[in-house]
């Protein structure tokens, strides 16, 4: 009686080992951890690196004056200067973006826009950039 509890044990911690293995190879295969550049050394050391895991830009916060806020975009992997511009709300007015909280709301910037998600409400966030940029790559 003793050797086939035993047996029956050991199939059940094999099982829970096999099936652990498989959830984690899986998560592993498709949701694969970001590859995250290193700061270039022309990218300030204030600016941030926002992104997923097809890349993303070091964002940096300027200035902010009322409902304005100026950001330079930096490229991931080199640090160029892709925008230097103010960027108003186009979503979300009534959040205040302030030093404390921008890098904790904003997730990304899609060659136009910033933008970002409140978490607890799945509200999607954006900001604009404001015409003429101080500097646009061409």
């Amino acid at each position: 009686m003793g050797r086939k509890i035993r047996i029956k044990i050991l199939r059940l911690i094999g099982g829970v080992i096999v099936v652990g293995g498989i959830i984690l190879f899986s998560s592993r295969l498709f949701n694969p951890p970001c590859n995250r550049y290193e700061r270039p050394v022309n990218v300030p050391a204030q600016a941030i690196w926002k992104g997923g895991h097809d890349g993303g830009h070091w964002i940096e916060l300027v200035n902010m004056k009322n409902d304005t806020i100026r950001f330079r975009i930096y490229r991931d992997f080199d640090g160029a200067l892709i925008l230097d511009a103010d960027f108003i709300p186009k979503t979300g007015n009534d959040l205040h973006l302030t030093r404390a909280n921008w890098d904790s709301l904003i997730d990304y910037f899609d060659g136009e826009k910033i933008g970002g998600k409140i978490k607890p409400e799945n509200e999607y966030l954006q900001w604009a950039p404001v015409s003429p940029a101080y500097y646009e790559e061409k």
